[in-house]
């Protein structure tokens, strides 16, 4: 640009110079040499405008990228992929039967170092109703938090929207973002609304019956299929006669006994041959398969401990849905202390445990330094159900 600016004023200065004769034709060269030098120039001072403008919005941006990748250096920037996947974030309950209402679970979790602190949860539409256990607000590393969201088909009609934001404030604010969305049909009931096997004994099947009625003005409406992503569960669809104004079906559905050790969280999509309305109308399936151990909490923190320092006892539940016998505690890490409070030929539904960690002195090795993780895995006397949790701890080398 200097440039440019210096070789116009060393033209105007010689053309001050020229000979009165020449004047005419020196002035057209002249007016030739100012439109050629205008018109770069003015598009390096737009040029040069835009630069100064991208150059401030990408100075802040900077910083947020910084101030992001400052909490955890090893974290993508937009970190809160790793607490729930995008395309977790949205749940389509596609149609809603009248009187029912559907559950979806999200789940978060966390997997970092630093703790989560989620200050609030909001729904945009009062069509769907929020559980959370406000003793899950801070989310120590590897533990999850469930978000139940429930469409309220037994107050709304018709197509429903809504957002679910969850507020985090630690160990930086931002926002995420779950959205929900259904059809409630009026014309349309089933029941029950839901299909609970409950706890089913390893190897027996079971089976449920579902009604559902269709009141809509569409004389040939019908259920034509029903499908499940479960291997396990299987649906049969009988009709019954055709009465005024209403069609009636029955839709049996199996648990089979070849369904393994477990639990069961899924949906049956029964579907219709409706042409103008949505055809899926999933229906919520759970049951427990056998024997279930549950551990509370799955992820244990034992708190900040400095070199030499005991950590605190703290104790880890193992809730079963039938009796079990714990036969062997293992640890990936040596220093972790993991005893049971019951006797070891105990066979029982509840069982306790207690684990402690101490941090390393000096001389007595490298302390450790930074987060400790360990995983616990304990084995039971029913084969195959070797249930596990997380051990965390901030530890701190020699200062």
């Amino acid at each position: 640009m200097s440039i440019l600016w210096d070789f116009s004023c060393k033209n105007r200065r010689q053309n001050r110079t020229k000979q009165a004769g020449q004047q005419g034709t020196d002035h057209l060269q002249m007016q030739s040499k100012k439109l050629y030098l205008f018109v770069p120039l003015t598009r390096i001072r737009t040029m040069t405008r835009i630069c100064f403008a991208l150059i401030a919005l990408a100075i802040p941006l900077a910083i947020s990228v910084q101030a992001v990748a400052g909490q955890e250096p090893e974290v993508e920037v937009d970190w809160r992929q790793h607490i729930i996947p995008i395309e977790a974030r949205t749940f389509d309950y596609k149609t809603v039967p009248r009187g029912s209402a559907p559950e979806h679970r999200f789940i978060l979790r966390n997997p970092f170092k630093e703790s989560i602190h989620i200050d609030a949860i909001t729904t945009s539409c009062t069509c769907t109703t929020v559980d959370f256990d406000e003793e899950k607000t801070i989310l120590q590393t590897y533990e999850e938090a469930i978000i139940t969201v429930r469409l309220r088909g037994d107050m709304f009609e018709g197509p429903r929207n809504s957002t679910i934001t969850v507020s985090i404030d630690k160990p930086i604010r931002t926002e995420i973002q779950l959205h929900v969305r259904g059809e409630i049909r009026s014309d349309l009931n089933i029941s029950p609304n839901f299909i609970d096997f409950g706890n089913i004994e390893l190897g027996r099947g079971h089976s449920r019956t579902l009604t559902v009625t269709y009141t809509g003005p569409n004389t040939q409406w019908r259920l034509v299929d029903a499908q499940c992503e479960n291997e396990f569960i299987r649906a049969e669809i009988t009709s019954e006669p055709a009465r005024v104004g209403m069609r009636v079906f029955r839709v049996n559905v199996s648990l089979d006994r070849a369904a393994p050790n477990g639990t069961i969280n899924s949906h049956l999509v029964l579907i219709s041959n409706d042409a103008l309305n949505r055809r899926e109308i999933p229906i919520p399936i759970r049951a427990t398969v056998g024997a279930v151990i549950r551990v509370s909490p799955p992820a244990l923190s034992l708190g900040i401990l400095s070199p030499g320092e005991q950590s605190q006892v703290r104790d880890a539940i193992l809730l079963g849905t039938q009796p079990f016998r714990i036969t062997k505690i293992e640890s990936d890490n040596p220093a972790l202390e993991v005893t049971s409070k019951n006797p070891p030929e105990a066979e029982l539904r509840l069982h306790s445990l207690s684990i402690s960690y101490r941090n390393p002195a000096d001389g007595e090795g490298a302390p450790q330094e930074g987060i400790m993780r360990a995983i616990v895995q304990v084995t039971t006397n029913i084969p195959g159900l070797t249930p596990m949790f997380f051990v965390t701890a901030s530890v701190r080398g020699e200062e």
